[in-house]
């Protein structure tokens, strides 16, 4: 797995100095769309949001994440930023080496949003994930 590019790295730079924006993403054209939203609706496409990411062992990673809005708030992909660079947990021997860490500290992970979404299949409506207690 490559580095992203750098028009990718300056948008999720953008959303993890400033959480309180997203980023939609047009349907058809894929067009990327600042915004500024108290939630992010239901049923909308697809949206870049800001966040944090915690490991099974404790370790809170700021975040970028792709939700698809028009399948429950689904996540697409997520980018963490580790020592300064973007990073996909799908890079796991980069994110093991750059953390210190065995798959086992990386799998499976929770995550908050800056923004919340209008509708979370992951999450209940504080927060909590569906598999721990509210």
């Amino acid at each position: 797995m490559t580095e992203p590019d750098a028009a990718t790295v300056r948008w999720l730079n953008l959303l993890n100095g400033s959480p309180s924006f997203v980023i939609r993403i047009a349907p058809r054209s894929h067009a990327p769309t600042v915004l500024q939203v108290e939630i992010v609706p239901e049923d909308d496409g697809v949206y870049w949001i800001a966040g944090t990411t915690t490991l099974p062992r404790g370790d809170r990673i700021p975040s970028v994440f792709e939700v698809d809005t028009s399948a429950g708030g689904g996540l697409v992909s997520v980018q963490w930023k580790i020592d300064g660079a973007w990073m996909s947990p799908s890079d796991t021997t980069r994110v093991r080496r750059a953390l210190d860490a065995e798959e086992r500290d990386l799998f499976p992970f929770d995550w908050t949003y800056a923004v919340p979404v209008a509708r979370d299949v992951y999450h209940d409506e504080n927060g909590a994930g569906l598999d721990e207690p509210s």
